[in-house]
């Protein structure tokens, strides 16, 4: 996941409605968040408040899986932000796609973006939330190596910068690093440090984000008692923001919980198809893989122990 901006300004109508709509996306109220940053459009703003109301709102189309709308809403703050020379605003935008793109399965063209875009970063924050993304990027290309400089690289720019969400964030990244290259003991560890950091900040989606690497952590441990009442909470909440991408991801991790305790297969399979249902709907190409995969191995071991795949 990715950091989101918050400024002090001077408090204009538009930046009032920016505000407001900082706090709603902080908490999974998209919905809510989307009518805010409406408003700021609708409330004359400045050039610079016209730009960030845009890539707000690419910002939430993103985490609402609506590819087309997150890519119109960024070009449009990043052709505004080129018209004023604002080439941190337009590195931010830039950054949107980069999220886009990743979720879709699109690494190299999301890599190429965010090159581009930490080239244009004039601020540690704009620059802590490319590097995060490179950081992602590499992640996924199982290059830990690389992943562990983009995220300290990002965590010092986030510090310089005194941005207390991007360090939320950053941490909850590092943790699903660490459950990705199989040291789930280690992701506890950072995630607790998330959760306690997001908790202070009321950074409620970005709290429960780590909450759900937690579940996942334990669930590798073999430890599904203690993944189950973090997995309820984070799935609850991301089911009420209507965040599929998130819900896919709590399913599949409650269909590994139902493997774990070996005594019903097939609610193991139903987790994951749904969960592949969700990702397919969203177009999050690496999950569909993913999900794809456990039900094939789930259908093998099943066919193996002599029951129905």
């Amino acid at each position: 996941m990715e950091p989101s901006t918050e400024r002090s300004r001077g408090l204009t109508a538009a930046r009032a409605h920016l505000d407001r709509g900082f706090r709603f996306e902080q908490a999974g109220s998209l919905e809510r968040a989307l009518e805010a940053y409406r408003e700021a459009l609708a409330a004359r703003p400045t050039r610079t408040e016209e730009i960030e109301a845009r890539l707000r709102t690419a910002r939430v189309y993103r985490s609402m899986a609506d590819w087309d709308k997150a890519r119109t809403e960024s070009a449009e703050a990043i052709r505004l932000a080129d018209e004023i020379d604002a080439d941190d605003l337009a590195a931010e935008a830039m950054n949107i796609q980069v999220g886009s793109l990743q979720s879709q399965g699109f690494f190299a063209e999301a890599e190429a973006v965010a090159l581009a875009a930490v080239e244009r970063a004039q601020s540690a924050r704009v620059r802590g939330i490319t590097l995060q993304n490179l950081g992602r990027g590499a992640a996924e290309r199982r290059d830990f190596e690389q992943a562990d400089r983009y995220f300290a690289a990002s965590i010092e720019a986030f510090r310089t910068a005194k941005y207390d969400v991007g360090l939320a964030v950053a941490l909850t990244n590092a943790a699903q690093a660490a459950l990705d290259r199989g040291d789930a003991k280690r992701a506890l560890v950072v995630g607790e440090e998330a959760i306690g950091l997001a908790r202070r900040l009321n950074a409620l989606d970005v709290l429960l984000t780590a909450v759900q690497i937690q579940a996942s952590a334990f669930v590798a441990l073999g430890n599904p008692e203690s993944a189950e009442s973090l997995l309820t909470e984070a799935l609850g909440h991301f089911t009420s923001a209507r965040n599929r991408i998130r819900q896919a991801e709590c399913l599949e991790i409650m269909g590994q919980m139902s493997e774990l305790r070996s005594d019903d297969p097939q609610t193991a399979r139903r987790c994951y198809e749904r969960a592949r249902d969700l990702a397919r709907e969203v177009g999050d190409a690496p999950l569909v893989e993913r999900l794809t995969k456990r039900l094939t191995d789930s259908g093998s071991r099943s066919a193996a122990n002599g029951g129905t795949p």
